[in-house]
């Protein structure tokens, strides 16, 4: 499926943003840029392969010009939300994962057959990716987090 998502590789492992517009996408990929290869700040692709989730860059960039056609194995999904504080939070139920997931897909000709397969992989994805909520403030030690949380 096609994502309203911003989407980084490092070394081998590829974390997925995910946020509305202001969230803070672009922002993410400027704390982490140099860490690793940003996909792209606002629109990524996400593919189920035999050996499991990868994130795909694109072309379609928001603020930043940073674009590659580079894929990474799924490692997390991140929901992105502005605040006081720094903080991972687990998102641990199937159906929260879900909630948070479906308004971020970007629907192209809608038909039944895209619908069907389009949930189907939006159900396998919470089972089997995890996610977290990441709050974080403007100051940069989010990306810190990140990369500690995930031994990056």
């Amino acid at each position: 499926c096609y994502l309203h998502a911003s989407g980084i590789k490092i070394g081998d492992a590829g974390l997925l943003f995910i946020g509305h517009s202001g969230a803070g996408k672009s922002t993410m990929m400027k704390m982490l840029r140099g860490r690793g290869e940003i996909l792209c700040d606002d629109r990524i692709i996400l593919r189920r392969w035999p050996e499991g989730f990868r994130i795909h860059g694109t072309w379609s960039h928001g603020e930043l010009p940073d674009v590659s056609p580079a894929s990474a194995p799924l490692k997390a999904i991140i929901y992105l939300d502005q605040a006081a504080e720094n903080r991972l939070l687990s998102v641990d139920n199937a159906k929260d994962r879900i909630s948070s997931f479906l308004p971020f897909i970007i629907r192209p000709l809608l038909t039944a057959d895209w619908w069907q397969k389009t949930l189907d992989l939006v159900e396998h994805v919470a089972r089997e990716v995890p996610a977290y909520r990441l709050r974080f403030d403007l100051s940069g030690a989010a990306a810190e987090l990140i990369l500690d949380h995930f031994d990056l």
